[in-house]
Order: C-alpha cells, then sequence, then structure tokens
C-alpha cells in the first residue's frame, strides 16, 4: 500500500503537467493562429485571398499590399506612433521614478493617501475611453485639439500611474542604508538618487517602459476622436482606415496590421524577459 500511493501521486502529478501543457498549447494556438493568418493574407495576390477553402500556405507570395500601404501616409503615421510613444514613455519613467523614490523615501502628509489614488487610477487608465469626453473638452478649452502634443500628454496620463506603481515596488525593495552611505560620502539627494537608486531599478525601469510603450501604441480611441488631420494621426487609427462603408481591403489592412504588430514584437523579443522581473518586484511591495 505504501509502495502504491507515491506512484499515484506522480501519475497525478504527470496528468496535471500534461493538462497544464495541452492548455498552454490551446492558449497559444487561440492567441497565434489569427496573427499567422493576418501574416498569410498580407502576403497573398489579391485574388487569393478568398479562396476556398482557407489554408495558411501561400502559393504565391506578393509584397503589393505593403507597397500599397508605405507608398500613402503610413509611414508616416507609423513615425506619429513612435514619436508619441517614445515620448510618454521617457517622460512618464523619469516621473515615475522621481514620485516613487519620494513616496518611498520621504514622509509628508497624505502619502498613503495619495499613493492609493495613484494605484486606483491604474484601472481606469486601462479603460481610458471613459475619459475621452471630459479630455476632449478640456484640450478643447486650451486649443490644443489636433495638433502633435495633445497624444503625448494624454498617453503621458493614461500610463503614469502604472510607472509610479511599478517603480515604487523596485525602490522598496532597496535598502535605505544605502542612502545613508551615500549622505556619509557626501552625495546629495539628487545624485543618491541618479548614481544609486536607480542603477539598481533597471529591471523595473525596462519593465515600466515596455508597459508605457505598449500602452501608448496600441491606444486608438484618443488617437481617433482627439486627432483629425492624417499628418497627425497614429498608426492605430491609420489601420482602421482600411476599413470603409464600402468594405474591407483586406490586403492592406493585414499588411497595415502587421506593420503595426512589428514594434511590439521587437520589444517583448528583445526586452520581454525584463517584464518578469520588473513585474515582481512591483507585485511583492506596493
Amino acid at each position: 500500500m505504501e509502495d502504491t500511493m507515491p506512484t499515484r501521486d506522480g501519475r497525478r502529478r504527470q496528468l496535471a503537467r500534461i493538462a497544464l501543457v495541452l492548455a498552454a498549447a490551446v492558449v497559444a494556438l487561440v492567441n497565434v493562429a489569427p496573427v499567422l493568418w493576418g501574416v498569410t493574407t498580407s502576403l497573398r495576390p489579391p485574388e487569393e485571398i478568398f479562396t476556398f477553402p482557407p489554408s495558411f500556405l501561400v502559393s504565391d507570395l506578393t509584397g503589393e499590399h505593403y507597397s500599397q500601404v508605405l507608398n500613402g501616409s503610413f509611414a508616416r503615421n507609423i513615425t506619429n506612433s513612435l514619436l508619441y510613444s517614445t515620448t510618454a514613455t521617457v517622460v512618464a519613467v523619469l516621473l515615475g521614478a522621481i514620485a516613487a523614490y519620494a513616496f518611498d523615501r520621504f514622509r509628508f502628509p497624505l502619502r498613503r493617501s495619495l499613493f492609493g489614488v495613484i494605484v486606483a487610477c491604474i484601472p481606469l487608465s486601462m479603460g481610458a475611453a471613459v475619459l475621452v469626453i471630459p479630455n476632449y473638452l478640456y484640450f478643447a478649452a486650451l486649443g490644443l485639439l489636433d495638433t502633435p502634443v495633445i497624444l503625448p500628454l494624454l498617453y503621458l496620463g493614461y500610463n503614469l500611474p502604472m510607472a509610479v506603481w511599478i517603480l515604487k515596488g523596485a525602490m522598496e525593495g532597496i535598502p535605505t542604508e544605502l542612502d545613508e552611505a551615500a549622505k556619509i560620502d557626501g552625495a546629495s539627494r539628487l545624485r543618491t538618487f541618479a548614481a544609486v537608486i536607480l542603477p539598481l531599478c533597471r529591471p523595473s525601469l525596462a519593465a515600466a517602459s515596455i508597459f508605457v510603450f505598449i500602452g501608448a501604441w496600441n491606444e486608438f480611441v484618443a488617437g481617433s476622436v482627439m486627432v483629425n488631420t492624417s499628418d497627425y494621426r497614429p498608426v492605430q487609427v491609420a489601420v482602421y482606415q482600411f476599413i470603409s462603408a464600402f468594405g474591407r481591403q483586406w490586403g492592406p489592412l493585414t499588411a497595415s496590421a502587421v506593420l503595426a504588430l512589428l514594434p511590439i514584437l521587437v520589444l517583448v523579443v528583445f526586452f520581454g524577459r525584463y517584464l518578469v522581473a520588473g513585474l515582481m518586484r512591483g507585485a511583492v511591495k506596493g
């Protein structure tokens, strides 16, 4: 009887692993299949897009859809989103690091309440569509609608709470003795922050940067409402332009979607390892 119990437990663990692998495979298939289908569709000649039965295989590769997309204003729209997202990322991480350091190292009235407000703003920023009307009225009063500065400002406001939360969790894991040692060596608060604290927060800085960039890059609602001029249009709104009242241009639509996806894929492939490390630091403390 004692010999059979470990065997049963081992079989149960093995079955659990198999079930977990199968579930992960199903989830991966559900998420990857539409992307693969979009890539293959973007490479098909127009006459093969609606062939039946459908197939992932492409008999005759073509780049005409990409040429059509890039010959228009789409390249400028990608450049716009790169500028908007990069600006919002740099400013959000910088301000987020300063705010996180202040919340973690200084004691001032309503410190916990203010940080609670910031944390509460994280889900609100993820559902930023509810903020479109008040933001529209506010920026209309300022005369900033349909200008190149409005979207970076909105992206900064939407994603700054996440950056503060991640970076504060990282700074809570840094002993205050390091600040005291730097002070004894004659370092000012600013020098301690720049030369001691920030280098120790590199994984969390990278994680915050990735989250802010992805959040800014993928934003659609504000970009479609606040900007009307094609010269200032972000990439996600430009992708939607290939869906019109006369139907969907599936070739250019999938080609533009693939081009819009590439920066995110590159970012995750090369810097995705920082996401887990940065988020774990922000989730354990915070």
